[in-house]
């Protein structure tokens, strides 16, 4: 009985769509600038973003900027790799990543700045004494990473939108 009087009164969960799909604003999510030294990042972030903002009815992603009523910026900042578990003295089994990210979310019209901030991100991933083994696990926590900033990003826009 409670849901209902509260629905009943224009209440609705965070991120509820609105009923008419022509009230939702578009949204743009580029490519990120990445100032870091690890390569292919641009692409891993906004495509953390896009899956984030997708899978809300707030919003309706669009691939470019030009039919985009906002634009959702991000720019990689810097990266870093710090052993945290060893299994002797110069061994590390485990490291973590630290990723330091802005974000900027533009409104089109008149090009206002409706939101920003920099976002502080890390994981933890085991280390394989096999390069390529120990590359994927790396990869796989930059990507836990993507997907952790993605959800805060979409919980704090989905405030201000």
């Amino acid at each position: 009985m409670l849901v209902v009087s509260l629905w009943g009164c224009g209440y609705r969960p965070l991120g509820a769509a609105p009923p008419d799909p022509q009230v939702r604003p578009t949204m743009a999510i580029p490519l990120f600038a990445n100032r870091s030294t690890e390569v292919g990042l641009e692409a891993m972030f906004a495509t953390a973003m896009i899956n984030a903002f997708a899978k809300t009815q707030a919003v309706k992603v669009v691939p470019g900027d030009r039919e985009a009523d906002l634009v959702l910026e991000g720019k990689v900042r810097s990266l870093a790799n710090t052993s945290v578990a060893f299994d002797s003295i110069t061994r590390s089994t485990v490291r973590r990543v630290t990723l330091m990210v802005d974000i900027t979310l533009r409104q089109k019209k008149g090009d206002k700045v409706l939101w920003k901030d920099t976002q502080t991100l890390q994981e933890d991933y085991v280390v394989d004494p096999n390069y390529h083994l120990g590359e994927a696990t790396k990869t796989e926590g930059i990507q836990r990473a993507a997907i952790t900033l993605a959800q805060r990003v979409l919980e704090k826009v989905l405030l201000v939108i």
